[in-house]
């Protein structure tokens, strides 16, 4: 395989970093992993809440690639839900990419080859998770959870992402936080859509869900806005609102669009909403 001839966009360029697609390749076969090294990954998830994962249990959570180091505040928001929920979970010790950000870098031609290699990658995680008693993955990263709904549907793992897990937990919860109000950013799916458009993960299920957060207002900033291109612009329309909360649903948008507000308006993950509605303090994550 061959990388794209067409000029890679700027996100593309830094996720390769320096490696040509074979030096990437070969180092997803030999790691799992297209970023780091397992052992700086392991540090990661412990430093954020998962140290020593169970032998057995029925969920299974996938972190992604890139989860535990542009996202970290979303595992330590994920691990305080699970056990304010007491809900058993496991995760993979090693963990396959995804092979997303390969199919962002491949010709067109060779895109059917990528998205085959994707689906190896993906499998290889639904039997290390069988391995473990689960029946169930949930992915920390929309794009991971994107992929393996895509290339692996039908198989014996389920594959969602980590929002409708805890969505369908807090069913029935009271949820309530201190007045508040949010412009809330669905995401751009655009990285993830591309490859897979018959996809989708269940956002209006994530939008309807913070109808039900008392003491919670809730503002809609305008779609058709990508978080990689246009950030300032999602930002400046929240900001229009007079809101005191940008919320983002995606986990990858949650990296640019926190970028782009810095020193100007706070930017919140999903999961630290759902945990401020549960009760945490700033200083249990």
């Amino acid at each position: 395989m061959k990388s794209t001839t067409g000029k890679l966009s700027d996100w593309v360029v830094k996720i390769a970093c320096g490696r040509d697609l074979e030096t990437q390749l070969q180092e997803v076969a030999a790691t799992g992993q297209h970023g780091t090294p397992q052992m700086l990954r392991t540090m990661a998830l412990a430093a954020n809440g998962f140290a020593g994962a169970p032998q057995q249990a029925d969920l299974a959570l996938v972190f992604g690639c890139y989860r535990p180091f542009s996202t970290p505040n979303i595992l330590r928001e994920v691990a305080w839900i699970l056990g304010r929920l007491g809900m058993a979970h496991t995760w993979l010790e090693k963990e396959n990419c995804c092979g997303l950000p390969l199919l962002h870098q491949v010709a067109p031609e060779d895109r059917p080859q990528m998205v085959e290699a994707a689906q190896g990658f993906v499998r290889g995680n639904s039997k290390a998770a069988a391995q473990k008693g689960a029946s169930r993955l949930a992915y920390c990263c929309a794009g991971c959870a994107h992929v393996a709904k895509s290339v692996d549907a039908g198989g014996d793992v389920s594959h969602s992402y980590i929002l409708d897990v805890l969505l369908d937990a807090l069913k029935g919860q009271s949820l309530r936080v201190n007045p508040l109000k949010v412009a809330y950013f669905e995401g751009c799916h655009t990285s993830y859509r591309r490859p897979f458009p018959q996809t989708s993960l269940n956002w209006s299920a994530y939008r309807q869900f913070l109808e039900g957060v008392e003491g919670l207002e809730v503002l809609d900033v305008a779609g058709g806005l990508c978080c990689k291109n246009q950030p300032d612009r999602i930002v400046a329309a929240a900001l229009d609102g007079g809101v005191d909360a940008l919320v983002c649903a995606c986990s990858g948008c949650t990296v640019a669009l926190r970028g782009a507000g810095q020193g100007k308006l706070r930017v919140m993950s999903y999961t630290e909403l759902l945990a401020r509605a549960l009760g945490y303090e700033p200083a249990e994550l």
